[in-house]
């Protein structure tokens, strides 16, 4: 999936694996992750595959830097990508729900205090989510992107309406515990 995302990002403009680990931080981080070493890895790969080209650039003062760049086969990889329709549903993998499973034997203070955290972890996401601004900024000012901006307003609102959701069911979860 690396791979995608940073052909995606590249498609935009040549960017360092560093403004790129910057990008995916502040955009496609908050529903899938990449650390550092798997950018660069992916990025060597992919420039050996023939899927981006890079451009060594030195300034005086400055570190070296790479500048990657999407080829011609990177756009074609990607596009046929988004073109294969997705038939399967993402498994969820969710560390809380497989300790809330087992949990009927631990004290429940210590149940509820975990949700309690937890609630406290959504509820700060949720905040994070509802404050970005980037994507209107984009919308008033980038017409050209229009149309990206309104993808990117869609998993935003997607990663909203989970936060809620989920909170919801961290509430009713709570509850029941304590009724027990």
């Amino acid at each position: 999936m690396i791979r995608y995302i940073l052909l995606g990002f590249l498609k935009y403009k040549p960017m360092t694996g560093y403004e790129l680990k910057q990008t995916i931080d502040h955009s496609t981080a908050h529903f899938w992750h990449a650390h550092h070493s798997q950018i660069y890895t992916t990025l060597r790969q992919m420039e050996a595959q023939g899927l981006v080209t890079s451009q060594m650039v030195f300034e005086e003062g400055q570190p070296n830097k790479r500048i990657y760049q999407i080829s011609e086969a990177g756009r074609k990889a990607l596009d046929e990508w988004l073109a294969q329709p997705l038939l399967e549903m993402s498994t969820i993998k969710e560390e809380l729900l497989v300790r809330l499973f087992f949990s009927a034997q631990r004290d429940p203070l210590q149940v509820l205090a975990e949700l309690a955290f937890q609630r406290q972890l959504h509820q700060q996401k949720l905040a994070q989510y509802q404050a970005l601004t980037e994507i209107q900024h984009v919308e008033e000012n980038a017409p050209a992107l229009q149309r990206d901006a309104a993808f990117w307003r869609a998993t935003l609102e997607m990663g909203i309406r989970y936060e809620t959701t989920y909170l919801g069911w961290l509430e009713d979860t709570m509850r029941m515990i304590e009724t027990l």
